[in-house]
């Protein structure tokens, strides 16, 4: 009997000397990326002068337009807008006069997440004036701390405001777009 209770201390023993655990570790580095937006040329519809007040307009779905937090900061953000009067053959259509104004609206349901966390929120769910270059840009699109770190679409849809009394003309206006760390 002895030799049996020895014999299973010894292969008893074998059993825990033959299970060696290792504990190991693995490491990344994360590098931070960049804040951009990118905007797209906007195409207004065209009106035709007939004695009354005209509205131009760009649909959302024909706006493709991003937003990118690739910084891993957890800032937040926020995109801002302005444009200069639209002008065409020595006329202009001043868009800060009231009945002239170049507006935007982005609804905050058609915002979507590409890749990345909570999606950003619109401060343009009505269509809003777009200041005048040169003033105090609008911002239209911020994401809160902690919040937009990814890859956005954010398209927007805009209105053109064509008094009755314009010339006849191709008018352009020039949109900046800026993207700014912090909501």
């Amino acid at each position: 009997m002895k030799r049996i209770v020895a014999l299973f201390a010894v292969a008893g023993l074998l059993a825990a000397m033959a299970v060696t655990v290792y504990a190991e570790t693995a490491t990344v580095t994360v590098n931070g990326g960049t804040l951009s937006v990118t905007p797209a040329n906007v195409t207004l519809s065209n009106v035709t002068l007939d004695g009354t007040d005209k509205t131009a307009t760009s649909a959302y779905t024909l706006n493709t337009w991003t937003a990118k937090d690739a910084t891993g900061t957890g800032n937040g953000w926020n995109v801002t807008i302005e444009a200069t009067d639209f002008t065409g053959s020595g006329h202009t259509i001043d868009i800060s006069q009231t009945d002239q104004e170049f507006k935007i609206q982005i609804q905050d349901a058609n915002i979507t997440v590409i890749a990345g966390n909570t999606k950003p929120t619109s401060s343009v769910t009505s269509l809003t004036a777009i200041p005048t270059a040169g003033g105090t840009p609008l911002k239209i699109v911020s994401a809160a701390v902690n919040t937009g770190m990814g890859n956005y679409n954010i398209p927007p849809a805009f209105e053109l405001e064509v008094p009755a009394e314009t010339y006849a003309a191709s008018y352009t206006s020039t949109i900046t777009v800026a993207i700014n760390s912090g909501p």
